[in-house]
């Protein structure tokens, strides 16, 4: 560094310098990750006068005003009228927090995970005791709340006394007081010159992994100079529908990296990716070549994982890496449509990798690279094979619960759509569009209720597996309650041809006598997981067309 040296700026004048457009955001920087939590914590810091890190300034002119972000960012834009830029290295989010409250207006930002922060939700309590929070974020006010919380945004306004009245003496001298500790509070800003941009760079990735872990993209980001990756990856995720723009930036990057020839996984790859493209200018313009190919391969696969796999969003997809495998079919296969042979292929491919949870624990590495060979092979040759060594435990789909996402479980309600539910009283089809959340717990139905099970000791270890899970929506829940499976399967179908329907649609074993007809809830319960277990694993077989169970073993 040429130079570095510090300031100190009250936080009413560092408001004037953001609102004057002289700090600007480097491409390097991340987007706005902070949630509400540590909005909160910020204040009281400066409340409380405790030092809030300083803030890291790359002083250069304009020569470098190519370096500026064009989007991403809620800070106001850099004004070119200024004639020096002040990139903002560390303390993007904090100044950012700072001026949407500085500025006495309730505007929102959503985070890089897709949450909301208004910052008009953001109060301060006048009231509090000690011990308690000075500073909280509330969607929603009681009666109580609305009349003793202030929010920060008009505490900070220059009409501060009118937006805060109706408060008794003591609570306004405490507002007065914290205006004034948070607009005299002193800001540290320390400034580096210097004409190397990759000493800037080091700088980030640095300060960044000695504080707040940046995350495997970030750093890519940080690290890529000669292409603006960040826009790249956005670029994708802005063009992918049903959920799936909510695929991680790694696994995007990591796409590319395998792409492009990387045989290894993870944070190495990628920077081995980032790395080559910013020494070796053949790879930089193979890489702006392919990148279109790319994008187009990563959006089939998403439309192919919907509309021929039964995954109906980004939420049902077995495991996030599948994307990756998917993806790289589409790249090496030209992105047209995979034959016939290749398609049995991918179906076999998805329901084991899904079923059997391939892509967790020890086989995570040495499955994905095998699948990434896999797919290359089947692109020339739609007759190729891969042995994916699934032997799926029948025990395993006890211990699933439906509630927890995950391979299996998510494989179970995608099988469960494709199976075409209906209603249990008149056995016409349940529209899809109703059943369209994984988090949405109303519309999965337990097949023996909570309650019936808990009086007869069984515990939710048992009663929330997925074995004991179907798709009922709202109108067949009203008419089930907590009754008996034996009572509601047989009195509320209007006939026995949609009790028939409905009972296969939902995968539910129906052998008179047993499971669910049986007259002992304990017995029945039993009988019943065992008999819905193997008939699942029989329907998981179906959609793949191999085996997928162990036979050898006994529920």
């Amino acid at each position: 560094m040429d130079d570095i040296y510090v300031k100190t700026v009250t936080l009413r004048k560092l408001h004037g310098l953001i609102e004057r457009g002289i700090f600007a955001v480097p491409e390097l920087q991340r987007e706005f990750v902070w949630n509400a939590r540590k909005a909160c914590d910020l204040l009281d810091s400066i409340y409380h006068n405790y030092p809030i890190g300083t803030i890291l300034i790359w002083k250069t002119d304009r020569r470098n005003e190519n370096q500026l972000r064009k989007h991403y960012h809620i800070l106001p834009h850099f004004n070119p009228k200024n004639r020096d830029i002040y990139f903002l290295i560390d303390g993007q989010q904090r100044l950012s927090v700072l001026w949407h409250l500085l500025r006495g207006e309730g505007g929102s930002v959503v985070n890089e995970e897709g949450k909301a922060l208004k910052f008009s939700n953001v109060f301060f309590n006048p009231y509090a005791s000690e011990g308690d929070g000075l500073f909280i974020y509330r969607e929603h006010l009681s009666r109580d709340q609305g009349e003793t919380l202030v929010p920060v945004v008009d505490l900070l306004s220059s009409t501060w006394r009118r937006r805060a009245s109706g408060h008794g003496v003591r609570a306004m001298k405490r507002l007065e007081d914290c205006r004034r500790q948070v607009l005299g509070y002193e800001a540290l800003l320390e400034f580096c010159e210097t004409k190397d941009r990759n000493e800037v760079r080091e700088t980030f990735i640095r300060i960044n992994s000695l504080g707040m872990r940046i995350g495997t993209a970030d750093r890519a980001f940080a690290r890529a100079s000669r292409f603006d990756m960040r826009g790249l990856v956005r670029d994708v995720q802005d063009r992918l529908k049903h959920g799936f723009d909510q695929i991680s930036r790694t696994t995007i990057l990591q796409t590319f990296a395998l792409a492009l020839g990387s045989r290894d996984l993870g944070e190495r790859a990628i920077e081995g990716f980032i790395s080559k493209l910013e020494i070796d200018e053949h790879e930089r313009v193979r890489f702006e070549r392919v990148f279109p190919r790319l994008r187009e391969a990563i959006t089939s696969a998403a439309d192919y994982a919907v509309y021929e796999l039964g995954v109906p969003n980004f939420e049902f997809l077995p495991s996030e890496p599948m994307m990756m495998i998917l993806s790289l079919f589409f790249f090496h296969n030209g992105n047209v449509r995979p034959s016939r042979s290749a398609k049995r292929r991918l179906t076999q491919w998805f329901w084991a990798t899904g079923v059997g949870a391939r892509y967790t624990g020890r086989g995570y590495r040495p499955n994905l690279t095998a699948d990434a060979s896999f797919v290359k092979r089947l692109a020339t040759n739609p007759n190729s094979h891969a042995s994916f060594g699934v032997k799926v435990r029948i025990h395993s789909l006890r211990s699933t619960e439906y509630g927890r996402p995950g391979p299996v479980s998510n494989a179970f309600f995608c099988l469960l759509r494709l199976a075409g539910p209906r209603y249990l009283d008149d056995g016409s089809l349940i529209p899809l569009g109703e059943t369209s959340s994984r988090r949405n717990s109303s519309d999965k139905h337990h097949i023996f209720p909570r309650a019936l099970l808990t009086r007869y000791g069984i515990g939710p270890d048992r009663f929330n597996s997925i074995l004991n899970i179907c798709y009922l929506v709202a109108r067949d829940n009203r008419s089930v309650g907590q009754r008996v499976p034996r009572s509601y399967f047989d009195d509320i179908p209007k006939s026995k041809r949609a009790q028939t329907l409905a009972l296969r649609s939902h995968l539910i074993p129906s052998k008179k006598g047993r499971g669910i007809w049986d007259r002992s809830i304990n017995r029945g319960f039993r009988n019943f997981l065992s008999d819905r277990a193997w008939l699942l694993a029989r329907a998981f077989e179906k959609q793949a067309g191999v085996r997928l169970f162990d036979r050898s073993e006994r529920f």
